[in-house]
């Protein structure tokens, strides 16, 4: 089920390379990488290096008194990391090679969150 979830967010957005759910420890649980782009990226180890700076966001975002971060999009000239926050634990993101869909990319992480949490 997750496997499908992730592979549904990559194939229904345009510009995808990727989706990966992952711990906040660096850890992945499972990604589905586009044909087009096997080879090309490394999904896990972008999703890991940017894990630990989301903890750090995640915690100047409650010493701020924000609330708790839902989203965080982290934008290249090459690459655009969308991610989506499911749990105190773990979290969702999609590696965009073309950021103009950024909006879509960011709607179905939002959609499948739910989903993607209750198949933890």
């Amino acid at each position: 089920m997750l496997g499908d979830q992730l592979k549904s967010i990559v194939e229904n957005t345009p510009g995808a390379a990727g989706a990966i759910l992952m711990g906040f420890d660096g850890i992945a649980v499972m990604q589905h990488v586009a044909d087009a782009a096997q080879g090309q990226i490394d999904l896990e180890s972008t999703a890991m290096e940017f894990s630990f700076r989301f903890m750090e966001l995640r915690r100047a975002a409650q010493s701020l008194d924000m609330g708790e971060v839902q989203d965080i999009t982290v934008k290249g000239d090459r690459q655009t990391l969308v991610c989506r926050v499911l749990s105190d634990e773990y979290f969702v993101a999609v590696l965009l090679t073309d950021s103009g869909f950024l909006g879509k990319g960011r709607f179905l992480l939002r959609q499948s969150a739910a989903v993607l949490l209750a198949d933890l």
